[in-house]
């Protein structure tokens, strides 16, 4: 997944105070803060499948493998398009009734028209650009954020830093319900 826009705070600084965790925070504690989030939302978003924030992503796979394409994140909430890219064209877009979302919230899906890769050659690169996340952050992935950074913050753990920062067990049940898993990539069908 590629980030076309870049993803908003889903827990504000103001909500991980509101939680208990922080009472007057200085302009330099809340950016740790707000940092600490911003590392937090990133594993989440990671560990789930589930992006908390709307965002436009653009997604990678190769063309020949079928005609239904399951997204790896969910919830979906529109297709922008679908193009391809050749060793001897450059990127060529196909028409807008080539492909279409299906299941958009619980398993999306992208629904290509019979004939629609027709003139795609088979390995061509694909870029699919959704716009995806909900509308609302869940509020048991808002929790999860708030205890990994709280976490974070109580250990002096620097973010920047670290590549594989811990994330306590009361965040990993929680991460584990919220899970999005996708049946397969492709399917011929």
């Amino acid at each position: 997944m590629i980030l076309e826009t870049d993803p908003p705070l889903g827990v504000s600084v103001e909500a991980y105070c509101r939680a208990g965790f922080g009472d007057e925070l200085g302009q330099d504690d809340a950016a740790h803060v707000a940092s600490c989030l911003q590392a937090a939302q990133s594993a989440v978003e990671t560990a789930t499948r589930r992006p908390l924030t709307p965002r436009r992503v653009r997604f990678e796979t190769v063309a020949g493998q079928g005609r239904r394409w399951w997204v790896p994140v969910a919830p979906a909430r529109t297709l922008i398009g679908v193009s391809w890219t050749g060793e001897d064209v450059g990127e060529t877009w196909l028409a807008a009734d080539a492909a279409r979302l299906a299941f958009a919230g619980s398993e999306p899906q992208i629904l290509f028209a019979p004939g629609a890769l027709a003139g795609v050659p088979d390995g061509a690169a694909l870029s699919i650009v959704l716009d995806v996340g909900p509308d609302t952050v869940p509020p048991t992935l808002a929790q999860a954020v708030i205890l990994i950074a709280r976490d974070w913050i109580d250990a002096g753990i620097a973010v920047e830093t670290v590549e594989s920062p811990r994330i306590a067990f009361g965040a990993r049940a929680l991460i584990r319900q919220a899970r999005y898993r996708r049946p397969t990539s492709w399917c011929r069908q």
